[in-house]
C-alpha cells in the first residue's frame, strides 16, 4: 500500500458566532474528519489544528463552522532594517 506523503499544515477554523457555546462538540467533529492536534480558542472563536491542505472544504461543511483556512505567516523585519 503505498503511503501519502502530503505533510500536514496548519489549519484555523472560525465557529460562527451562533454556535460558541457548542465548540467542544464542533471540535470533536473536526477530528472525526481528520483534524489533528486540535486547540479550541474560545476567546476568539477559533479552533486550530494540523491537516492536509485538502480537508479544508471537508471542514468548512461542518456544522457551526463560519470559516476553515490554511493558516497564514507573518514575517516582521528586524529593528535595524530600512523597510519598517
Amino acid at each position: 500500500m503505498q503511503k501519502d506523503s502530503t505533510p500536514d499544515i496548519e489549519l484555523i477554523v472560525t465557529v460562527d458566532e451562533s454556535h460558541l457555546s457548542r465548540m467542544q462538540e464542533i471540535a470533536e467533529t473536526l477530528r472525526a474528519k481528520g483534524l489533528k492536534d486540535i486547540r479550541t480558542l474560545p476567546g476568539i472563536g477559533a479552533i486550530t489544528g494540523r491537516g492536509r491542505s485538502d480537508l479544508v472544504s471537508a471542514l468548512r461543511r461542518v456544522s457551526g463552522v463560519a470559516a476553515a483556512e490554511i493558516a497564514g505567516t507573518v514575517q516582521i523585519a528586524p529593528p535595524e532594517s530600512d523597510i519598517q
